[in-house]
């Protein structure tokens, strides 16, 4: 089992100006940021589209993270929103096939009782021999209203579970985050949400080792200064770099969308077409704009 230390960066499905899904610039894509230096990439419900895209379709985008990447990066790879445990497993399997290093596996369902949901995991887990992290967020309560998250005790089992490793953690709560964070300190931990600055302040000091990454989808060298940083504890370098580039650069994008504008973003650097599939939002010209201030103020567009 490779292990997973640094940023993992999440890849957004790439299309045509048909909306057509365009392999080849994803793979292209992946290729030229792991080439440069990225350690990690992964395939998500949200970044990647998957809510978008038909079975085949994230079959295809999976199978070609996996060949971007070839042997120099660790692939994790996703399930889609959708579908029962059958799809699951007909995911996991696909994925040991194709030679992805993780499968990411999410739950499908609302929240009826810890039992249903571990009896998931446990069919999934014994259909494929890679190792898989739970894509741990919050549920829909499907005895009312509102979420329910994952409690401790149902993790704890499992993680008992001989091939699920750890999680992608989108709890979505800072205290919760925190407490499974050091409940859990040997299970793989790929805290999401916060990007660089949420590792620095919080998930470092609890030992995590990789933390889901923002600015290195279109700007690699920073993300990697970053991780340098901490982990030769330069923490001053490493909070120049979170306070005055990466939180002042979320202030302007946020009110456009993260997700939207990223596409865009990586577009800029002439890695990706910027078209999406709708009903993804589009970007209109002061959005783009606002983009490419961004990115003349920071430089992003030298390598």
């Amino acid at each position: 089992m490779k292990e997973i230390v640094g940023p993992v960066i999440p890849i957004p499905t790439a299309f045509d100006k048909n909306q057509n899904i365009d392999l080849d610039s994803l793979k292209s894509y992946v290729n030229k940021i792991v080439e440069l230096g990225i350690p990690n990439v992964m395939t998500t419900i949200g970044t990647s589209r998957y809510n978008l895209l038909k079975i085949k379709e994230c079959k295809q985008v999976n199978e070609a993270i996996v060949k971007g990447c070839g042997s120099k990066a660790v692939s994790i790879v996703a399930n889609p929103v959708y579908g029962g445990t059958d799809h699951a497993i007909e995911f996991a399997k696909h994925s040991e096939e194709i030679g992805a290093d993780y499968f990411l596996l999410y739950y499908p369902e609302r929240y009826y009782g810890d039992e249903n949901i571990f009896k998931f995991f446990k069919k999934v887990a014994v259909s494929t021999n890679l190792p898989i992290l739970i894509h741990e967020m919050p549920m829909r309560n499907g005895y009312g209203p509102g979420t329910v998250q994952y409690s401790i005790p149902l993790l704890k089992r499992l993680l008992d579970i001989n091939n699920i490793v750890g999680f992608k953690e989108e709890a979505l709560d800072a205290e919760y985050s925190n407490q499974i964070i050091e409940e859990l300190p040997h299970a793989i931990c790929i805290g999401a949400g916060g990007g660089m600055s949420r590792y620095l302040y919080r998930d470092h000091s609890r030992g995590a080792k990789a933390y889901l990454g923002g600015l290195g989808n279109f700007y690699p060298k920073i993300e990697l200064d970053f991780f340098n940083f901490m982990q030769n504890g330069e923490l001053e370098n490493a909070t120049e770099i979170v306070e005055n580039v990466e939180r002042k650069y979320f202030e302007n994008i946020v009110p456009i969308g993260w997700h939207p504008h990223l596409k865009y973003a990586i577009s800029l650097q002439g890695w990706l077409p910027e078209f999406e599939r709708e009903p993804m939002k589009m970007l209109d010209y002061k959005e783009k704009r606002v983009i490419q201030n961004q990115f003349e103020l920071y430089k992003f567009s030298l390598l």
